[in-house]
């Protein structure tokens, strides 16, 4: 019943639809879907990150639904993209395997604590963390910008590559470093 009551709230509702766009979109873009349609739910998917977090904030619509959903749908919508980008030629590896990877020994490290007994609700991102999540997406509009309507100059979409890689691998150590504390905690508190 609880589940029921947390999925119709406005912030949930919201990552839902960036979980189901990680779906559609692949689909659209292999068939050839107009890329100004494509670009509309891209953008709003981008938007709808932004909302959702802000909006469980003011409506005081906080959820444990919601601290599962978001990052979930953060991350299916966001490696999507950064697959599509790759598949297409519009980034190389090494970025995409950082953003993967990331996210890949985040899901590894909340599984093993979970596995441990640790109440993974008390994980919550870090500063880092979300800046690298801003970054990532705002380096996603600027490649969709320059893939799909205008070259932009080479130094902008390099820098902000070179941003993304930054500031992904820096949370990623970061979020490394929690996992060995949480795991080191959870062996004493035993």
């Amino acid at each position: 019943m609880k589940l029921e009551k947390e999925i119709f709230k406005i912030p949930n509702l919201l990552s839902l639809y960036r979980l189901l766009l990680s779906l559609i979109i692949p689909i659209l873009w292999i068939r050839g879907f107009s890329p100004k349609w494509l670009s509309l739910l891209i953008f709003s998917g981008v938007i709808s990150d932004t909302l959702d977090g802000n909006l469980a904030r003011i409506l005081k619509q906080k959820t444990d639904l919601g601290k599962i959903l978001d990052p979930l749908a953060d991350k299916a919508f966001i490696n999507m993209l950064f697959f599509l980008l790759f598949w297409e030629g519009a980034i190389g590896l090494t970025l995409l395997i950082v953003v993967l990877s990331r996210d890949f020994f985040i899901l590894l490290g909340s599984l093993y604590l979970l596995k441990k007994g640790f109440n993974i609700k008390h994980l919550s991102p870090t500063p880092l963390g979300k800046t690298s999540t801003v970054v990532q997406l705002i380096t996603l509009v600027i490649l969709f910008v320059d893939f799909y309507f205008k070259d932009l100059p080479s130094d902008i979409t390099i820098g902000f590559q070179y941003l993304t890689v930054f500031f992904t691998s820096a949370s990623g150590f970061q979020y490394f470093l929690l996992f060995l504390r949480y795991r080191y905690l959870s062996s004493i508190l035993r």
